[in-house]
């Protein structure tokens, strides 16, 4: 394994590349390690498939976990009691987030919608020159 890196990584904010360079890491394990995302310490590392207390041994002088690099999940706010079409939005921490068309189902219809007024509008249009 000629040419791997020897410099500590942070496994919270490593790239794909960065994590494969680590002797011990290849590709399979570096993806596996990014879905993992966040850590809070080294440990945490033995719930990715392939990696026992053992081998975590092996990989510490190659691997950190920096504070601050951890980062925190929104907090989302109190469910209200008002139904939700009258509230188009919800509160998620500091920001707004526009609740629409939550479902895969809801976007293809509306872009199947919004496709089938195009095409109704061309033919309106189509329809309009050719009369006169």
């Amino acid at each position: 394994m000629a040419g791997k890196k020897t410099a500590k990584v942070d496994v919270n904010t490593a790239s794909k590349a960065e994590l494969i360079e680590v002797k011990g890491i290849g590709e399979s394990m570096a993806e596996q390690i990014i879905a993992g995302r966040p850590y809070g310490k080294l440990s945490e590392l033995t719930g990715v498939s392939g990696i026992s207390a053992r081998r975590l041994e092996s990989l510490e002088p190659f691997l950190k976990v920096e504070a601050g690099t951890v980062k925190k999940s929104p907090q989302i706010a109190a469910a209200s009691k008002e139904p939700a079409a009258e509230r188009p939005f919800t509160q998620v921490g500091n920001t707004e987030a526009f609740v629409f068309l939550e479902d895969r189902n809801e976007r293809q219809d509306a872009l199947l919608i919004l496709f089938g007024g195009f095409i109704f509008g061309l033919i309106l249009l189509f329809l309009r020159r050719r009369s006169h």
